[in-house]
């Protein structure tokens, strides 16, 4: 499968089912000029006044966020997603991780999104032989007690980490269930 189909997939399916709930998933992979209503974007984590490709800090794959007929406010992103679809290694999730949380903003498709305590960081990386799972706790720890030692940065505000991993068959259903606990935990 070619690099990021899996997430389009995911991100498809998701769409139906969140729409009915007044939530927007956002997306960073699939085909511009097709269908208008699956259009991805960039959705990425940025430093300074501007999210500009200088500023870039991480470009995140999927966001479920608030659907606000008032287009002047600020989206509410409750749940951001980083899906791996290689076998997870630490540097590259502890890059998602804290290139995330440094930033000064969330952007989709030039729009700012609005981070905070609500909001839920969720990481998947591919396992397909369940051999990665106790490192993925670990870092899932570690990387909750650091960010509580970042400064106030808009991004460090983000409630939690979650860290986990799948395989193809499971990644939806898992990627659901972590997003409907985060909404929960939310009040949404």
């Amino acid at each position: 499968m070619a690099n990021g189909a899996l997430t389009v997939k995911v991100a498809k399916t998701l769409k139906e089912k969140f729409r009915e709930r007044g939530l927007d998933v956002l997306h960073d992979h699939g085909q511009k000029g097709g269908d208008l209503d699956n259009t991805p974007g960039k959705l990425r984590s940025w430093f300074g006044s501007d999210s500009t490709r200088e500023t870039a800090l991480a470009d995140l794959d999927l966001a479920v966020v608030s659907r606000d007929p008032n287009e002047a406010k600020k989206a509410k992103a409750y749940a951001l997603v980083e899906i791996e679809e290689t076998p997870p290694q630490p540097k590259v999730i502890l890059g998602d991780i804290f290139a995330t949380l440094l930033g000064d903003g969330i952007t989709f498709q030039g729009k700012r999104l609005c981070v905070g305590s609500w909001t839920t960081f969720i990481v998947l990386a591919r396992n397909e032989h369940d051999s990665h799972q106790r490192r993925m706790t670990y870092l899932e720890q570690q990387a909750n007690q650091l960010k509580t030692h970042l400064s106030s940065k808009s991004n460090a505000s983000i409630g939690r980490i979650i860290l986990d991993s799948f395989k193809e068959t499971e990644l939806e259903e898992k990627l659901r269930w972590h997003i409907e606990e985060s909404l929960s935990k939310a009040g949404v």
